[in-house]
């Protein structure tokens, strides 16, 4: 798993961050992290009640911990990639 942005700019409380996810087969996805304070913000910020785009993977505080074991969950079910992650890199034939 890789964090695109560096870790040390992350607001654990309120913020969004892409992730690399790559798995042993050689695909590659990009998924969403986000708090839920981080949504009511961008709300605020747009002055709307309403928000929509590629759904995020949300977790209480925008950790590594906390990401790599949201991530491990959705694994759990591999048809969850195809829902909260985009296709970045796919396996070699």
């Amino acid at each position: 798993m890789e964090f695109v942005s560096p870790e040390s700019e992350i607001n654990p409380e309120n913020d969004n961050v892409d992730v690399f996810l790559h798995l042993d087969d050689g695909r590659t996805y990009s998924f969403v992290v986000a708090t839920p304070n981080n949504i009511y913000w961008c709300m605020d910020n747009e002055s709307v009640n309403y928000f929509f785009g590629v759904p995020p993977l949300f977790v209480r505080k925008l950790t590594r911990s906390n990401v790599e074991v949201a991530v491990a969950a959705l694994l759990e079910d591999p048809q969850w990639l195809e829902v909260y992650g985009s296709l970045q890199t796919s396996a070699p034939e």
